[in-house]
């Protein structure tokens, strides 16, 4: 993903500076040829270990918007299935 996305994309404007920097971060080491749902998985949570060595927290609304942005890069099938499995994990926390 190009880190230049998340700064010019305003579902992200009202995040803060130290986790938006963390984002780019994140974008930055996130290749678009290893764009699955398992290696978005794997950056999310390498991302969220990260943030909260540096007393960040995510809240649900900020991570769905971070997922929603990471997945316009896949491909539509891909992208099919990491929406199936952000639903089944959000039948699980229920």
């Amino acid at each position: 993903m190009d880190p230049q996305d998340l700064l010019n994309n305003p579902k992200l404007q009202n995040i803060s500076p130290e986790k938006l920097e963390l984002l780019m971060k994140l974008a930055q080491n996130t290749s678009p040829s290893a764009s699955t749902p398992k290696d978005m998985a794997s950056s999310l949570k390498n991302a969220s270990e990260r943030a909260g060595k540096e007393g960040l927290d995510f809240s649900s609304g900020e991570r769905d918007l971070i997922i929603e942005v990471l997945k316009q890069n896949l491909p539509p099938q891909e992208r099919q299935k990491v929406e199936l499995m952000m639903q089944m994990m959000k039948g699980m926390r229920k």
